[in-house]
């Protein structure tokens, strides 16, 4: 038993996730793992190139998709068997998922930007350099290094269930 949760015996089949539950999770990775590399990416361009541009906005394109993604994937039901912990953890994933764009859409919005994704919009605000600050700094180096921890950790639990538990837990996500 863990966290309270009756764990399946060897040789017993798992309780997978529903499907939904299993897309939003694995399209998640990969939007979150496409954020970094488009940021790095961005980041390495030439200033005021082109290129430059494309990947800010497919950056912001992928971190809106994965703000909606997150309020879509707390609309579905609990995963069946998830502990208290496991449960715990998730929920400051899920903070850190709707945290980040939000701060990202901030940082744009404060520093008055036309673009945001591949949409251009009206300026919504005068330029606020303070907030544009606050924003960036929030967005790119505290929730951002800050949820890379967490990714570590995360993976470090899979790890555990898979090669010290052996239970399985890997196989109700895929």
């Amino acid at each position: 038993m863990i966290d309270g949760v009756k764990q399946p015996e060897r040789g017993r089949r798992t309780i997978r996730h529903s499907a939904p539950l299993r897309a939003v999770h694995w399209l998640t990775v990969v939007l979150v793992g496409f954020l970094f590399v488009s940021n790095w990416l961005r980041e390495a361009s030439p200033h005021g190139t082109d290129i430059r541009k494309w990947w800010l906005q497919s950056h912001e394109l992928a971190g809106l998709t994965v703000f909606a993604l997150t309020l879509w994937r707390l609309g579905l039901v609990k995963a069946p068997g998830t502990g208290r912990l496991a449960q715990g953890g998730h929920a400051v994933f899920y903070a850190f998922l709707l945290i980040l764009p939000i701060f990202g859409f901030l940082w744009a919005w404060f520093g008055a930007s036309t673009r945001i994704a591949f949409w251009t919009l009206s300026a919504p605000m005068p330029r606020n350099m303070f907030m544009v600050h606050v924003a960036s700094m929030v967005h790119s180096h505290l929730v951002a290094y800050v949820f890379l921890a967490l990714i570590a950790g995360h993976v470090l639990a899979v790890l555990w269930h898979m090669l010290v538990r052996r239970d399985r837990l890997l196989s109700r996500m895929l």
